[in-house]
C-alpha cells in the first residue's frame, strides 16, 4: 500500500482525527495527483487523488468527518454500502458525493477515477448549526448529484493548495464555513423546526475599526477568521455575512487585496 506520509501537510494544531482521513484515502488506494495533494486545518482537510478501479469490495474506516467529493474522472459506476444501506449510481465528471460522518462504508467502482475531496469535521458542522439557530441536523448520504457551489469551493481549495504549496488559515476558515452552511441548508434533514435566526446586518463603524486595527497590527501574520470575528465581537457565522455587507467582499479577498497593496 502507498505510504502517504510525505504527501500530507498537517498543521501542529490540526485535529487529532485528521490522521483518519489519511488512513481512509490509503485504504482505498489513493495516489497523489501532484506533489502537494493533501492539506488540513483543525476542522477541514482537502485532498486531490487518483484511485484505481475497485473490482472487489473494500471496507474503509469510519470517519469522524463528513466526506464530500467532486469527481474529476469518469464517468464511472459506484456501488457502496453506507451505514448498511446499498447504493449505486453512475457518476459523471463534476458531480459530487456526500457521506455523513461515522458511517460504515464499503466501496466498489468499475474504473479508475480522480477525485477532489474534503473532510469536514462533524463537531464543526454542529457548531455552525447551533450558531445559525438550527437544531441537530442529519446529513443525507447522496451519490451523483450536482451542486455548483460545493464544487467551486472544493476546487478552489485544491487550486490554492497547488498554487502556493499551502492554504492560508483565513482561506481554510472561509472554505469551512461555506461548506458547512451549504451542507446544513441544502443537504441535511432537520429534526424539528429551526430555531429563530439571529439576524445580523452590516458591521458597525466601531466593529469595522476594531477589525482594521487588528489587521494593521498583524498584516504580515497568518490571521484566522476567528481572530477577525473576535475583534468584531461576533461569531464566525455572523461575522462573514456582516463583513461582506459592510465592505462588499468576503474577508479573505479583502485581506489579500490589502497585502497586495502593502507589497506595492
Amino acid at each position: 500500500m502507498l505510504n502517504l506520509s510525505d504527501s500530507f501537510d498537517l498543521p501542529r494544531d490540526a485535529h487529532p482525527d485528521i490522521s483518519s482521513a489519511r488512513a481512509w484515502i490509503g485504504k482505498l488506494g489513493g495516489n497523489p495527483v501532484k506533489p502537494q495533494s493533501f492539506a488540513a486545518s483543525p476542522v477541514l482537510a482537502v485532498g486531490h487523488f487518483r484511485f484505481d478501479g475497485l473490482a472487489e469490495e473494500v471496507e474503509a474506516p469510519q470517519l469522524p468527518f463528513h466526506y464530500i467529493s467532486v469527481t474529476l474522472g469518469g464517468p464511472l459506476i459506484i456501488e457502496a454500502r453506507l451505514g448498511g444501506a446499498k447504493v449505486k449510481a453512475r457518476v459523471l465528471p463534476g458531480q459530487s458525493l456526500i457521506m455523513a460522518a461515522e458511517r460504515s462504508n464499503i466501496w466498489r467502482w468499475d474504473r479508475p477515477t480522480e477525485e477532489a475531496h474534503v473532510f469536514l469535521h462533524a463537531d464543526f458542522l454542529e457548531r455552525v448549526a447551533a450558531d445559525a439557530g438550527r437544531r441537530r441536523a442529519e446529513i443525507c448520504d447522496r451519490l451523483a448529484f450536482t451542486d455548483t457551489r460545493l464544487r467551486h469551493t472544493i476546487l478552489a481549495l485544491t487550486e490554492e493548495m497547488q498554487r502556493y504549496g499551502r492554504i492560508s488559515t483565513l482561506f481554510f476558515d472561509m472554505a469551512a464555513d461555506v461548506l458547512a452552511r451549504r451542507i446544513l441548508f441544502r443537504h441535511c434533514e432537520h429534526d424539528g423546526k429551526a430555531g429563530a435566526r439571529n439576524s445580523t446586518g452590516a458591521l458597525t463603524a466601531r466593529q469595522l475599526r476594531r477589525v482594521l486595527l487588528l489587521v494593521e497590527d498583524r498584516l504580515s501574520e497568518d490571521i484566522s477568521l476567528d481572530d477577525l470575528a473576535s475583534a468584531a465581537g461576533l461569531s464566525r457565522f455572523h461575522f462573514v455575512r456582516a463583513f461582506k455587507t459592510a465592505v462588499g467582499t468576503p474577508p479573505h479577498r479583502w485581506l489579500v487585496g490589502l497585502r497586495i497593496e502593502r507589497s506595492k
